[in-house]
């Protein structure tokens, strides 16, 4: 792997930061969508959740989660660059998510999350985002988001 530079260390950290930041105000949309290419992949199948291939596809997604959801909170650690090569980089996570919906069902997990970035005009954007199963899944989750 190429060494990466500090900055863009953190500039990697900082697109997974506020990807966390946007899910968890609940309020706009195309805050969190901008952190993400046009076309990229969200692949969310391992923790039950759609493959989605496109803005159309993930804005529906976050479009009905937004609207479910009353809160949200995300607790990130444990970056790890796995992949650098100056304009394409692989960086995962470990994330605690919490959320509550509007209808009074509570959800933790414990994931991991990945993003594939690509840097374009000097901004890392995730091109491809996947969040794997860290503990087994709450059956509050189905409950929440099962019809996706």
């Amino acid at each position: 792997m190429t060494p990466i530079p500090v900055e863009e260390r953190l500039a990697l950290q900082d697109l997974m930061t506020d990807y966390c930041y946007a899910v968890d105000k609940l309020t706009d949309v195309e805050e969190l969508l901008d952190l993400f290419t046009e076309d990229a992949v969200l692949d969310l199948s391992d923790i039950g959740l759609p493959l989605m291939s496109g803005r159309a596809e993930y804005r529906k997604f976050y479009d009905s989660v937004f609207a479910d959801m009353s809160h949200h909170t995300h607790y990130i650690s444990n970056f790890r660059v796995e992949s650098y090569a100056g304009d394409t980089a692989v960086m995962r996570a470990y994330v605690q998510g919490l959320g509550r919906s509007k209808a009074g069902n509570e959800v933790l997990v414990h994931v991991r999350y990945r993003m594939d970035c690509v840097k374009r005009g000097g901004v890392w954007k995730c091109a491809r985002y996947y969040i794997f199963a860290g503990m087994p899944m709450p059956g509050s989750l189905e409950e929440i988001h099962g019809d996706r």
